[in-house]
């Protein structure tokens, strides 16, 4: 007996409430990221933010909360709007304004990704007879990215005879193969987030067709490929991340890849619909 649903509208109303369930799951995995780069930050910049380094500390949740906002701006393109709505001078201008401040802000967190890979690339030796001896010196110890705690009496007995290096600048010292491992990580980020830019761009070329018409043919065989090119690289970031065990963004990664599945599946439908009106015209 099959489990999916015989009635359309049935099927429906699951594939909605299933959609924006992701899309919710979305902004907590935002607050969470938040919330980890709110207690980095207090380590690595102990004496306050400025603006400028808001960014470096703030990447991921900023990166998180306007890619948010694109999703909703393409579900209502793609799902929600009707198509002669979007073809108003003034609404089609609103969207793409919108998206555009949403691409400046990605754009912006990707900077932040590479300043903050940078940062974690930038080494040097560090040379104490006993780390032991600077612990009421207020340094701290990275245990993964963006995990520090307070070097104390108790923790650093066991830094004894490591090979430490310190995050150039910053009280915030490790053994050089857990600093290696901050920084690959950090670089997982950039790919991660240069791809998505290039499946937005793709889908930007998708909807602008699709209002036109024009989406099929040559053009959604070139546009499909390379969509898949880019999610495959993006389920490899995936697997990356959780092989070294950075669950958050493991698990972001594929919440993430589940939303754009339904804004594929809502453009679809979109083809569907629009060939049905050709084809009854």
């Amino acid at each position: 007996m099959s489990i999916i649903p015989q009635s359309p509208i049935v099927r429906e109303r699951l594939f909605t409430v299933s959609k924006y369930l992701v899309y919710g799951l979305l902004a907590w995995n935002g607050y969470m990221f938040y919330l980890d780069e709110s207690v980095a930050s207090t380590i690595t910049f102990s004496g306050g933010l400025s603006l400028s380094e808001i960014i470096e500390v703030h990447s991921g949740s900023i990166d998180t909360t306007f890619w948010i906002f694109l999703v909703i701006l393409l579900e209502l393109e793609t799902y929600v709007i009707d198509d002669e709505i979007l073809k108003r001078t003034a609404v089609k201008w609103t969207m793409i304004g919108l998206r555009t401040v949403c691409y400046a802000m990605i754009v912006y967190a990707l900077y932040g990704y590479i300043v903050k890979t940078a940062f974690q690339s930038d080494m040097v030796p560090f040379a104490v007879a006993n780390v032991c001896d600077v612990v009421k010196q207020n340094f701290s110890i990275l245990l993964a990215v963006e995990d520090y705690v307070p070097l104390t009496a108790e923790n650093c007995q066991a830094l004894a005879g490591e090979d430490l290096y310190r995050l150039n600048g910053y009280s915030i010292i490790a053994p050089l193969d857990d600093l290696i491992y901050a920084r690959n990580v950090a670089r997982i980020d950039i790919v991660n987030a240069s791809v998505w830019l290039g499946v937005v761009a793709i889908l930007e070329v998708d909807v602008w067709y699709q209002l036109k018409g024009g989406l099929k043919g040559t053009l959604l065989r070139v546009s499909n490929i390379l969509k898949g090119i880019f999610y495959t690289i993006l389920f490899g970031c995936a697997v990356a991340w959780g092989y070294t065990g950075v669950l958050l963004d493991f698990g972001d990664a594929f919440v993430w890849l589940f939303a754009f599945f339904f804004i594929e599946m809502n453009l679809f439908q979109w083809q569907k619909e629009t060939e049905k009106a050709v084809a009854t015209a």
